[in-house]
């Protein structure tokens, strides 16, 4: 194995790579990076986890896994991504005081909506002119809350859920005088098995039955396998698929305040992300995360790069988390995440 001071070093480099700061509209992911935050410490894994992490992630991520963590746990994270509002999420999971495992998700943003359509300057510093009318990336979620079940069936391990969802509607350009909103409810499930005492796998699905609120919450489906070393490393393999968003996606299409309306999604290709991630135990409480992956769809690819820091024991973790959506830019998302287990 790697001596640890040699991954110490990979992993503070990749972390250094990630700092810059961020760039506003330019290289922003296809979507609002809100879209595909499940919460924990899933973006220092690169944003897609299908077996590897418990908790809060695992309500949207993989609701089964809820059921395989036996704690009870509190986590809250803050994201700065890399163009729209800051948002927070928080989550309760309880896997220890009943047979059912059960977990609950929150996530909501202070500031108000941009609107789709933003004033932005040109990317090139030696541009000139006046500001131009760029696609904001800002989510229109207002808040976005899930709950979720999961029940150990032997080695195997079920979950299912649902979502509440409230957006601004997609068309609107400048909200500060609008109140209007737009309603509506998801369904999702996930499964997770061991294969031997080390090896997990597991599949998932989320916003199913989202015509209502499509462009706010698009459907994802997530399959994956993870292999724990102890406690000293984990490495996951995880595979997304993500359906398309025609108002950030589509091209010169219309819209209406329900679905996508004139814009037919499903004429757009999904969107297919390939995620490889490693968490490694330096010393007692530091760990070092590392991911990197490939998003593509017909319209674009982009190669992605992530990592993070934790302070983990027995009662609390305190991770700092980067995510390059696009190695072609400068643009990071960051994350702090403060995750609290309650002894019962």
């Amino acid at each position: 194995m790697t001596e640890p001071r040699s991954i110490f070093c990979v992993g503070t480099v990749l972390i250094l790579t990630l700092l810059p700061g961020r760039v506003l509209y330019a290289g922003a992911p296809a979507v609002p990076e809100e879209y595909e935050s499940t919460g924990g410490q899933s973006l220092a894994f690169g944003g897609s986890v299908a077996t590897g992490l418990g908790g809060a992630s695992a309500i949207r991520a993989n609701p089964a896994l809820m059921a395989l963590e036996k704690e009870y746990s509190i986590n809250g994270a803050y994201h700065w991504p890399t163009a729209g509002r800051d948002f927070y999420q928080v989550g309760v999971v309880d896997g220890k005081t009943s047979p059912i495992a059960a977990g609950f998700t929150y996530t909501g943003a202070q500031d108000n909506y941009q609107g789709l359509a933003s004033n932005a300057r040109s990317p090139d510093p030696a541009a000139k002119g006046p500001d131009v009318v760029g696609l904001s990336k800002d989510s229109p979620v207002i808040r976005r809350a899930g709950l979720a079940l999961a029940i150990p069936l032997g080695k195997v391990y079920l979950g299912a859920g649902g979502s509440f969802v409230e957006a601004r509607p997609p068309t609107e350009a400048l909200m500060e005088d609008s109140n209007a909103t737009i309603k509506g409810f998801t369904m999702g499930f996930g499964l997770a098995g061991h294969l031997t005492e080390a090896l997990r796998i597991g599949f998932s699905a989320e916003n199913l039955a989202n015509k209502k609120v499509q462009y706010a919450a698009p459907t994802f489906y997530r399959a994956g396998a993870s292999y724990f070393m102890g406690s000293i490393a984990s490495i996951h393999l995880d595979y997304r698929r993500r359906e398309a968003v025609a108002i950030y996606e589509g091209r010169a299409a219309s819209f209406t305040l329900e679905g996508d309306g004139g814009a037919k999604a499903n004429a757009l290709s999904e969107e297919n992300f390939l995620n490889a991630s490693a968490s490694i135990k330096i010393y007692d409480l530091l760990r070092v995360i590392v991911a990197t992956g490939q998003a593509r769809s017909a319209e674009q690819s982009a190669t992605r790069l992530a990592g993070g820091l934790a302070l983990v024991n027995q009662s609390f973790n305190f991770t700092y988390q980067a995510l390059k959506p696009d190695l072609a830019t400068d643009s990071v998302h960051h994350a702090l995440s403060l995750g609290l287990n309650i002894m019962l």
